[in-house]
């Protein structure tokens, strides 16, 4: 499982040196020159950073439950996958074998999926039995669960604008997007990793209990 942090302290990296970019740029060049996208670009990339962790770290978790002989999560055991892949497994020499084919559906099936909001956060962590996330994660902030998802969704909804919507504000009219600023950003980076940090820190201790 530390593979998945390590590859999100990585992706999180890249997104903090485009903010180095933008402020040599900014000091730099004329203010006429609107730089305002890299900041977007790091909204967009610190989601993908997360969405990539939880990716990884489902897998990861779900790969070394399918090896128990027992501890199961329901949400594990009602997991569907493909009868096909099930005779792949079965039909397998080795154990090695098996967790090859079982991580190759895992992969396939969610690649069609995306981690980014708290509401499938909290269902692809319970896929390795990792219950009341938010709740737990809360009360280490010291704040409302409620709260916690709350920051989350804005951030990725202001992700997905940019994403699909180029942050056009459609009241301001044509081409006038939504105001971003470095602080701004960075506030929303240092929360994603905070709770990305939480979350492999909840995993750990009650994966290995």
């Amino acid at each position: 499982m530390r593979r998945a942090i390590e590859q999100f302290n990585i992706n999180i990296e890249t997104v903090r040196h485009l903010g180095a970019i933008h402020s040599i740029f900014t000091a730099q060049l004329t203010p006429a020159l609107d730089l305002s996208d890299i900041l977007r670009s790091q909204i967009v990339l610190a989601v993908s950073a997360l969405d990539c962790f939880i990716h990884d770290l489902v897998r990861i978790g779900m790969s070394e439950i399918f090896q128990r002989n027992d501890n199961h999560p329901n949400s594990f055991l009602n997991y569907g996958i493909s009868i096909q892949v099930v005779k792949r497994i079965l039909d397998a020499s080795t154990p090695g074998e098996q967790k090859f084919y079982f991580e190759k559906e895992i992969r396939r099936l969610h690649g069609y999926r995306t981690f980014q909001s708290s509401e499938n956060i909290s269902q692809a962590m319970g896929f390795i039995g990792i219950k009341q996330l938010w709740k737990k994660i809360g009360n280490q902030f010291s704040i409302s669960s409620d709260d916690v998802k709350r920051h989350l969704d804005l951030i990725v909804d202001r992700r997905n604008k940019i994403a699909h919507e180029s942050d056009i504000d459609p009241a301001l009219g044509i081409g006038e997007k939504y105001p971003i600023d470095p602080d701004m950003v960075n506030i929303s980076i240092d929360f994603l990793e905070e709770v990305v940090n939480t979350i492999f820190s909840i995993t750990m201790e009650e994966f290995n209990s």
